[in-house]
């Protein structure tokens, strides 16, 4: 929580944990490449980032760690699936820029002019990224010990539509690659889904013998349809995999391939980070990282939650 955090700290960091994609920056005089969170060169797909570097990026060699967002007409950010559209796209790059516009917010500086910076503090980091970039790409922090502050901008960055704030040491060094006990993610936690299993894949390498994924949907009491709302392969151990491979193997309607079609019996609860719209799924909505909590065993479908829950819980996320 806030308080324990601070007490440990002393000082926090606070900036806005943005709703978009981690990018990481590397100017060498003219040329400038970004890779992703997964360390791909996704350069040539993201020509508005370049050019934003170019104006606003005041410093010859120099390696930058941020966020890039995008923001809709309504001044709130994209979709996640939005800003991946962005980095991988290969075709009509230019059509894909102007339709998704993408902005960048720079919250650290790990290398500037032949020196290594992921060593020195935070503070002193902080210090050396604004001198080099214009603040209108550098991502707002605020240094703060009272809880009250930190609780007033983790509630601005949820009514903007982001994800919630970071709480860094300012003492800290730069660990690449994790977040450790230096940052702390503040986010809301959201509620948990029950929800229908309709189908599943079976799995790959060692687990082709066992229903990898499963195919989830909630309930429209209406029509008394069920509507697919995304997949789930995430939190299930080797052994609970076995076991689900045996509860529904009786339940299996039909195979094509991989893919199964299972009879609407099983009810999982299932946690996400987040809901959106998407059009993938007869839902209209899909759960952004979905793991498995437990088999509602005692649930029957009739329980399962409805589209109407699943279209509160939208409106009612980040003050939408």
């Amino acid at each position: 929580g806030i308080n324990e955090t601070i007490k440990e700290m002393g000082h926090v960091a606070v900036e806005w944990k943005y709703d978009g994609a981690r990018v990481q920056i590397h100017k060498n005089e003219n040329d400038i490449t970004i890779y992703s969170r997964k360390l791909e060169d996704v350069t040539s797909s993201l020509p508005d980032l370049v050019k934003s570097i170019r104006t606003n990026v005041l410093t010859n060699c120099v390696i930058l760690d941020g966020e890039a967002v995008a923001i809709g007409k309504n001044n709130r950010p994209k979709p996640f699936q939005e800003i991946l559209k962005r980095f991988r796209r290969k075709y009509d790059v230019s059509t894909t820029a102007i339709e998704i516009p993408l902005y960048l917010n720079l919250f650290d500086i790990l290398y500037l002019n032949g020196d290594s910076l992921i060593d020195i503090p935070l503070i002193k980091r902080r210090e050396k990224l604004e001198e080099v970039c214009d603040k209108s790409v550098v991502a707002k922090q605020i240094i703060t010990d009272d809880p009250a502050v930190v609780e007033s901008i983790y509630n601005e960055a949820l009514v903007a539509g982001h994800e919630g704030v970071m709480l860094k040491n300012p003492g800290s060094s730069y660990s690449p690659g994790k977040r450790g006990k230096n940052w702390l993610k503040l986010k809301p936690i959201m509620e948990t889904l029950d929800l229908i299993v309709i189908g599943g894949e079976w799995g790959e390498g060692r687990r082709t013998k066992f229903i990898g994924s499963y195919l989830l949907a909630c309930r429209d009491p209406d029509t008394e349809k069920f509507l697919p709302i995304g997949r789930v392969a995430t939190g299930i151990t080797d052994e609970q995999l076995e076991d689900l491979t045996k509860l529904f193997k009786d339940l299996i309607i039909s195979e094509n391939g991989i893919h199964v079609d299972i009879e609407p019996k099983i009810v999982f609860e299932v946690a996400f980070e987040e809901i959106q719209r998407s059009p993938n799924y007869g839902s209209g909505y899909a759960l952004r990282f979905p793991r498995l909590v437990n088999v509602r065993t005692d649930k029957s479908i009739e329980d399962a939650d409805s589209i109407e829950r699943i279209e509160q819980l939208y409106i009612g996320q980040k003050g939408r």
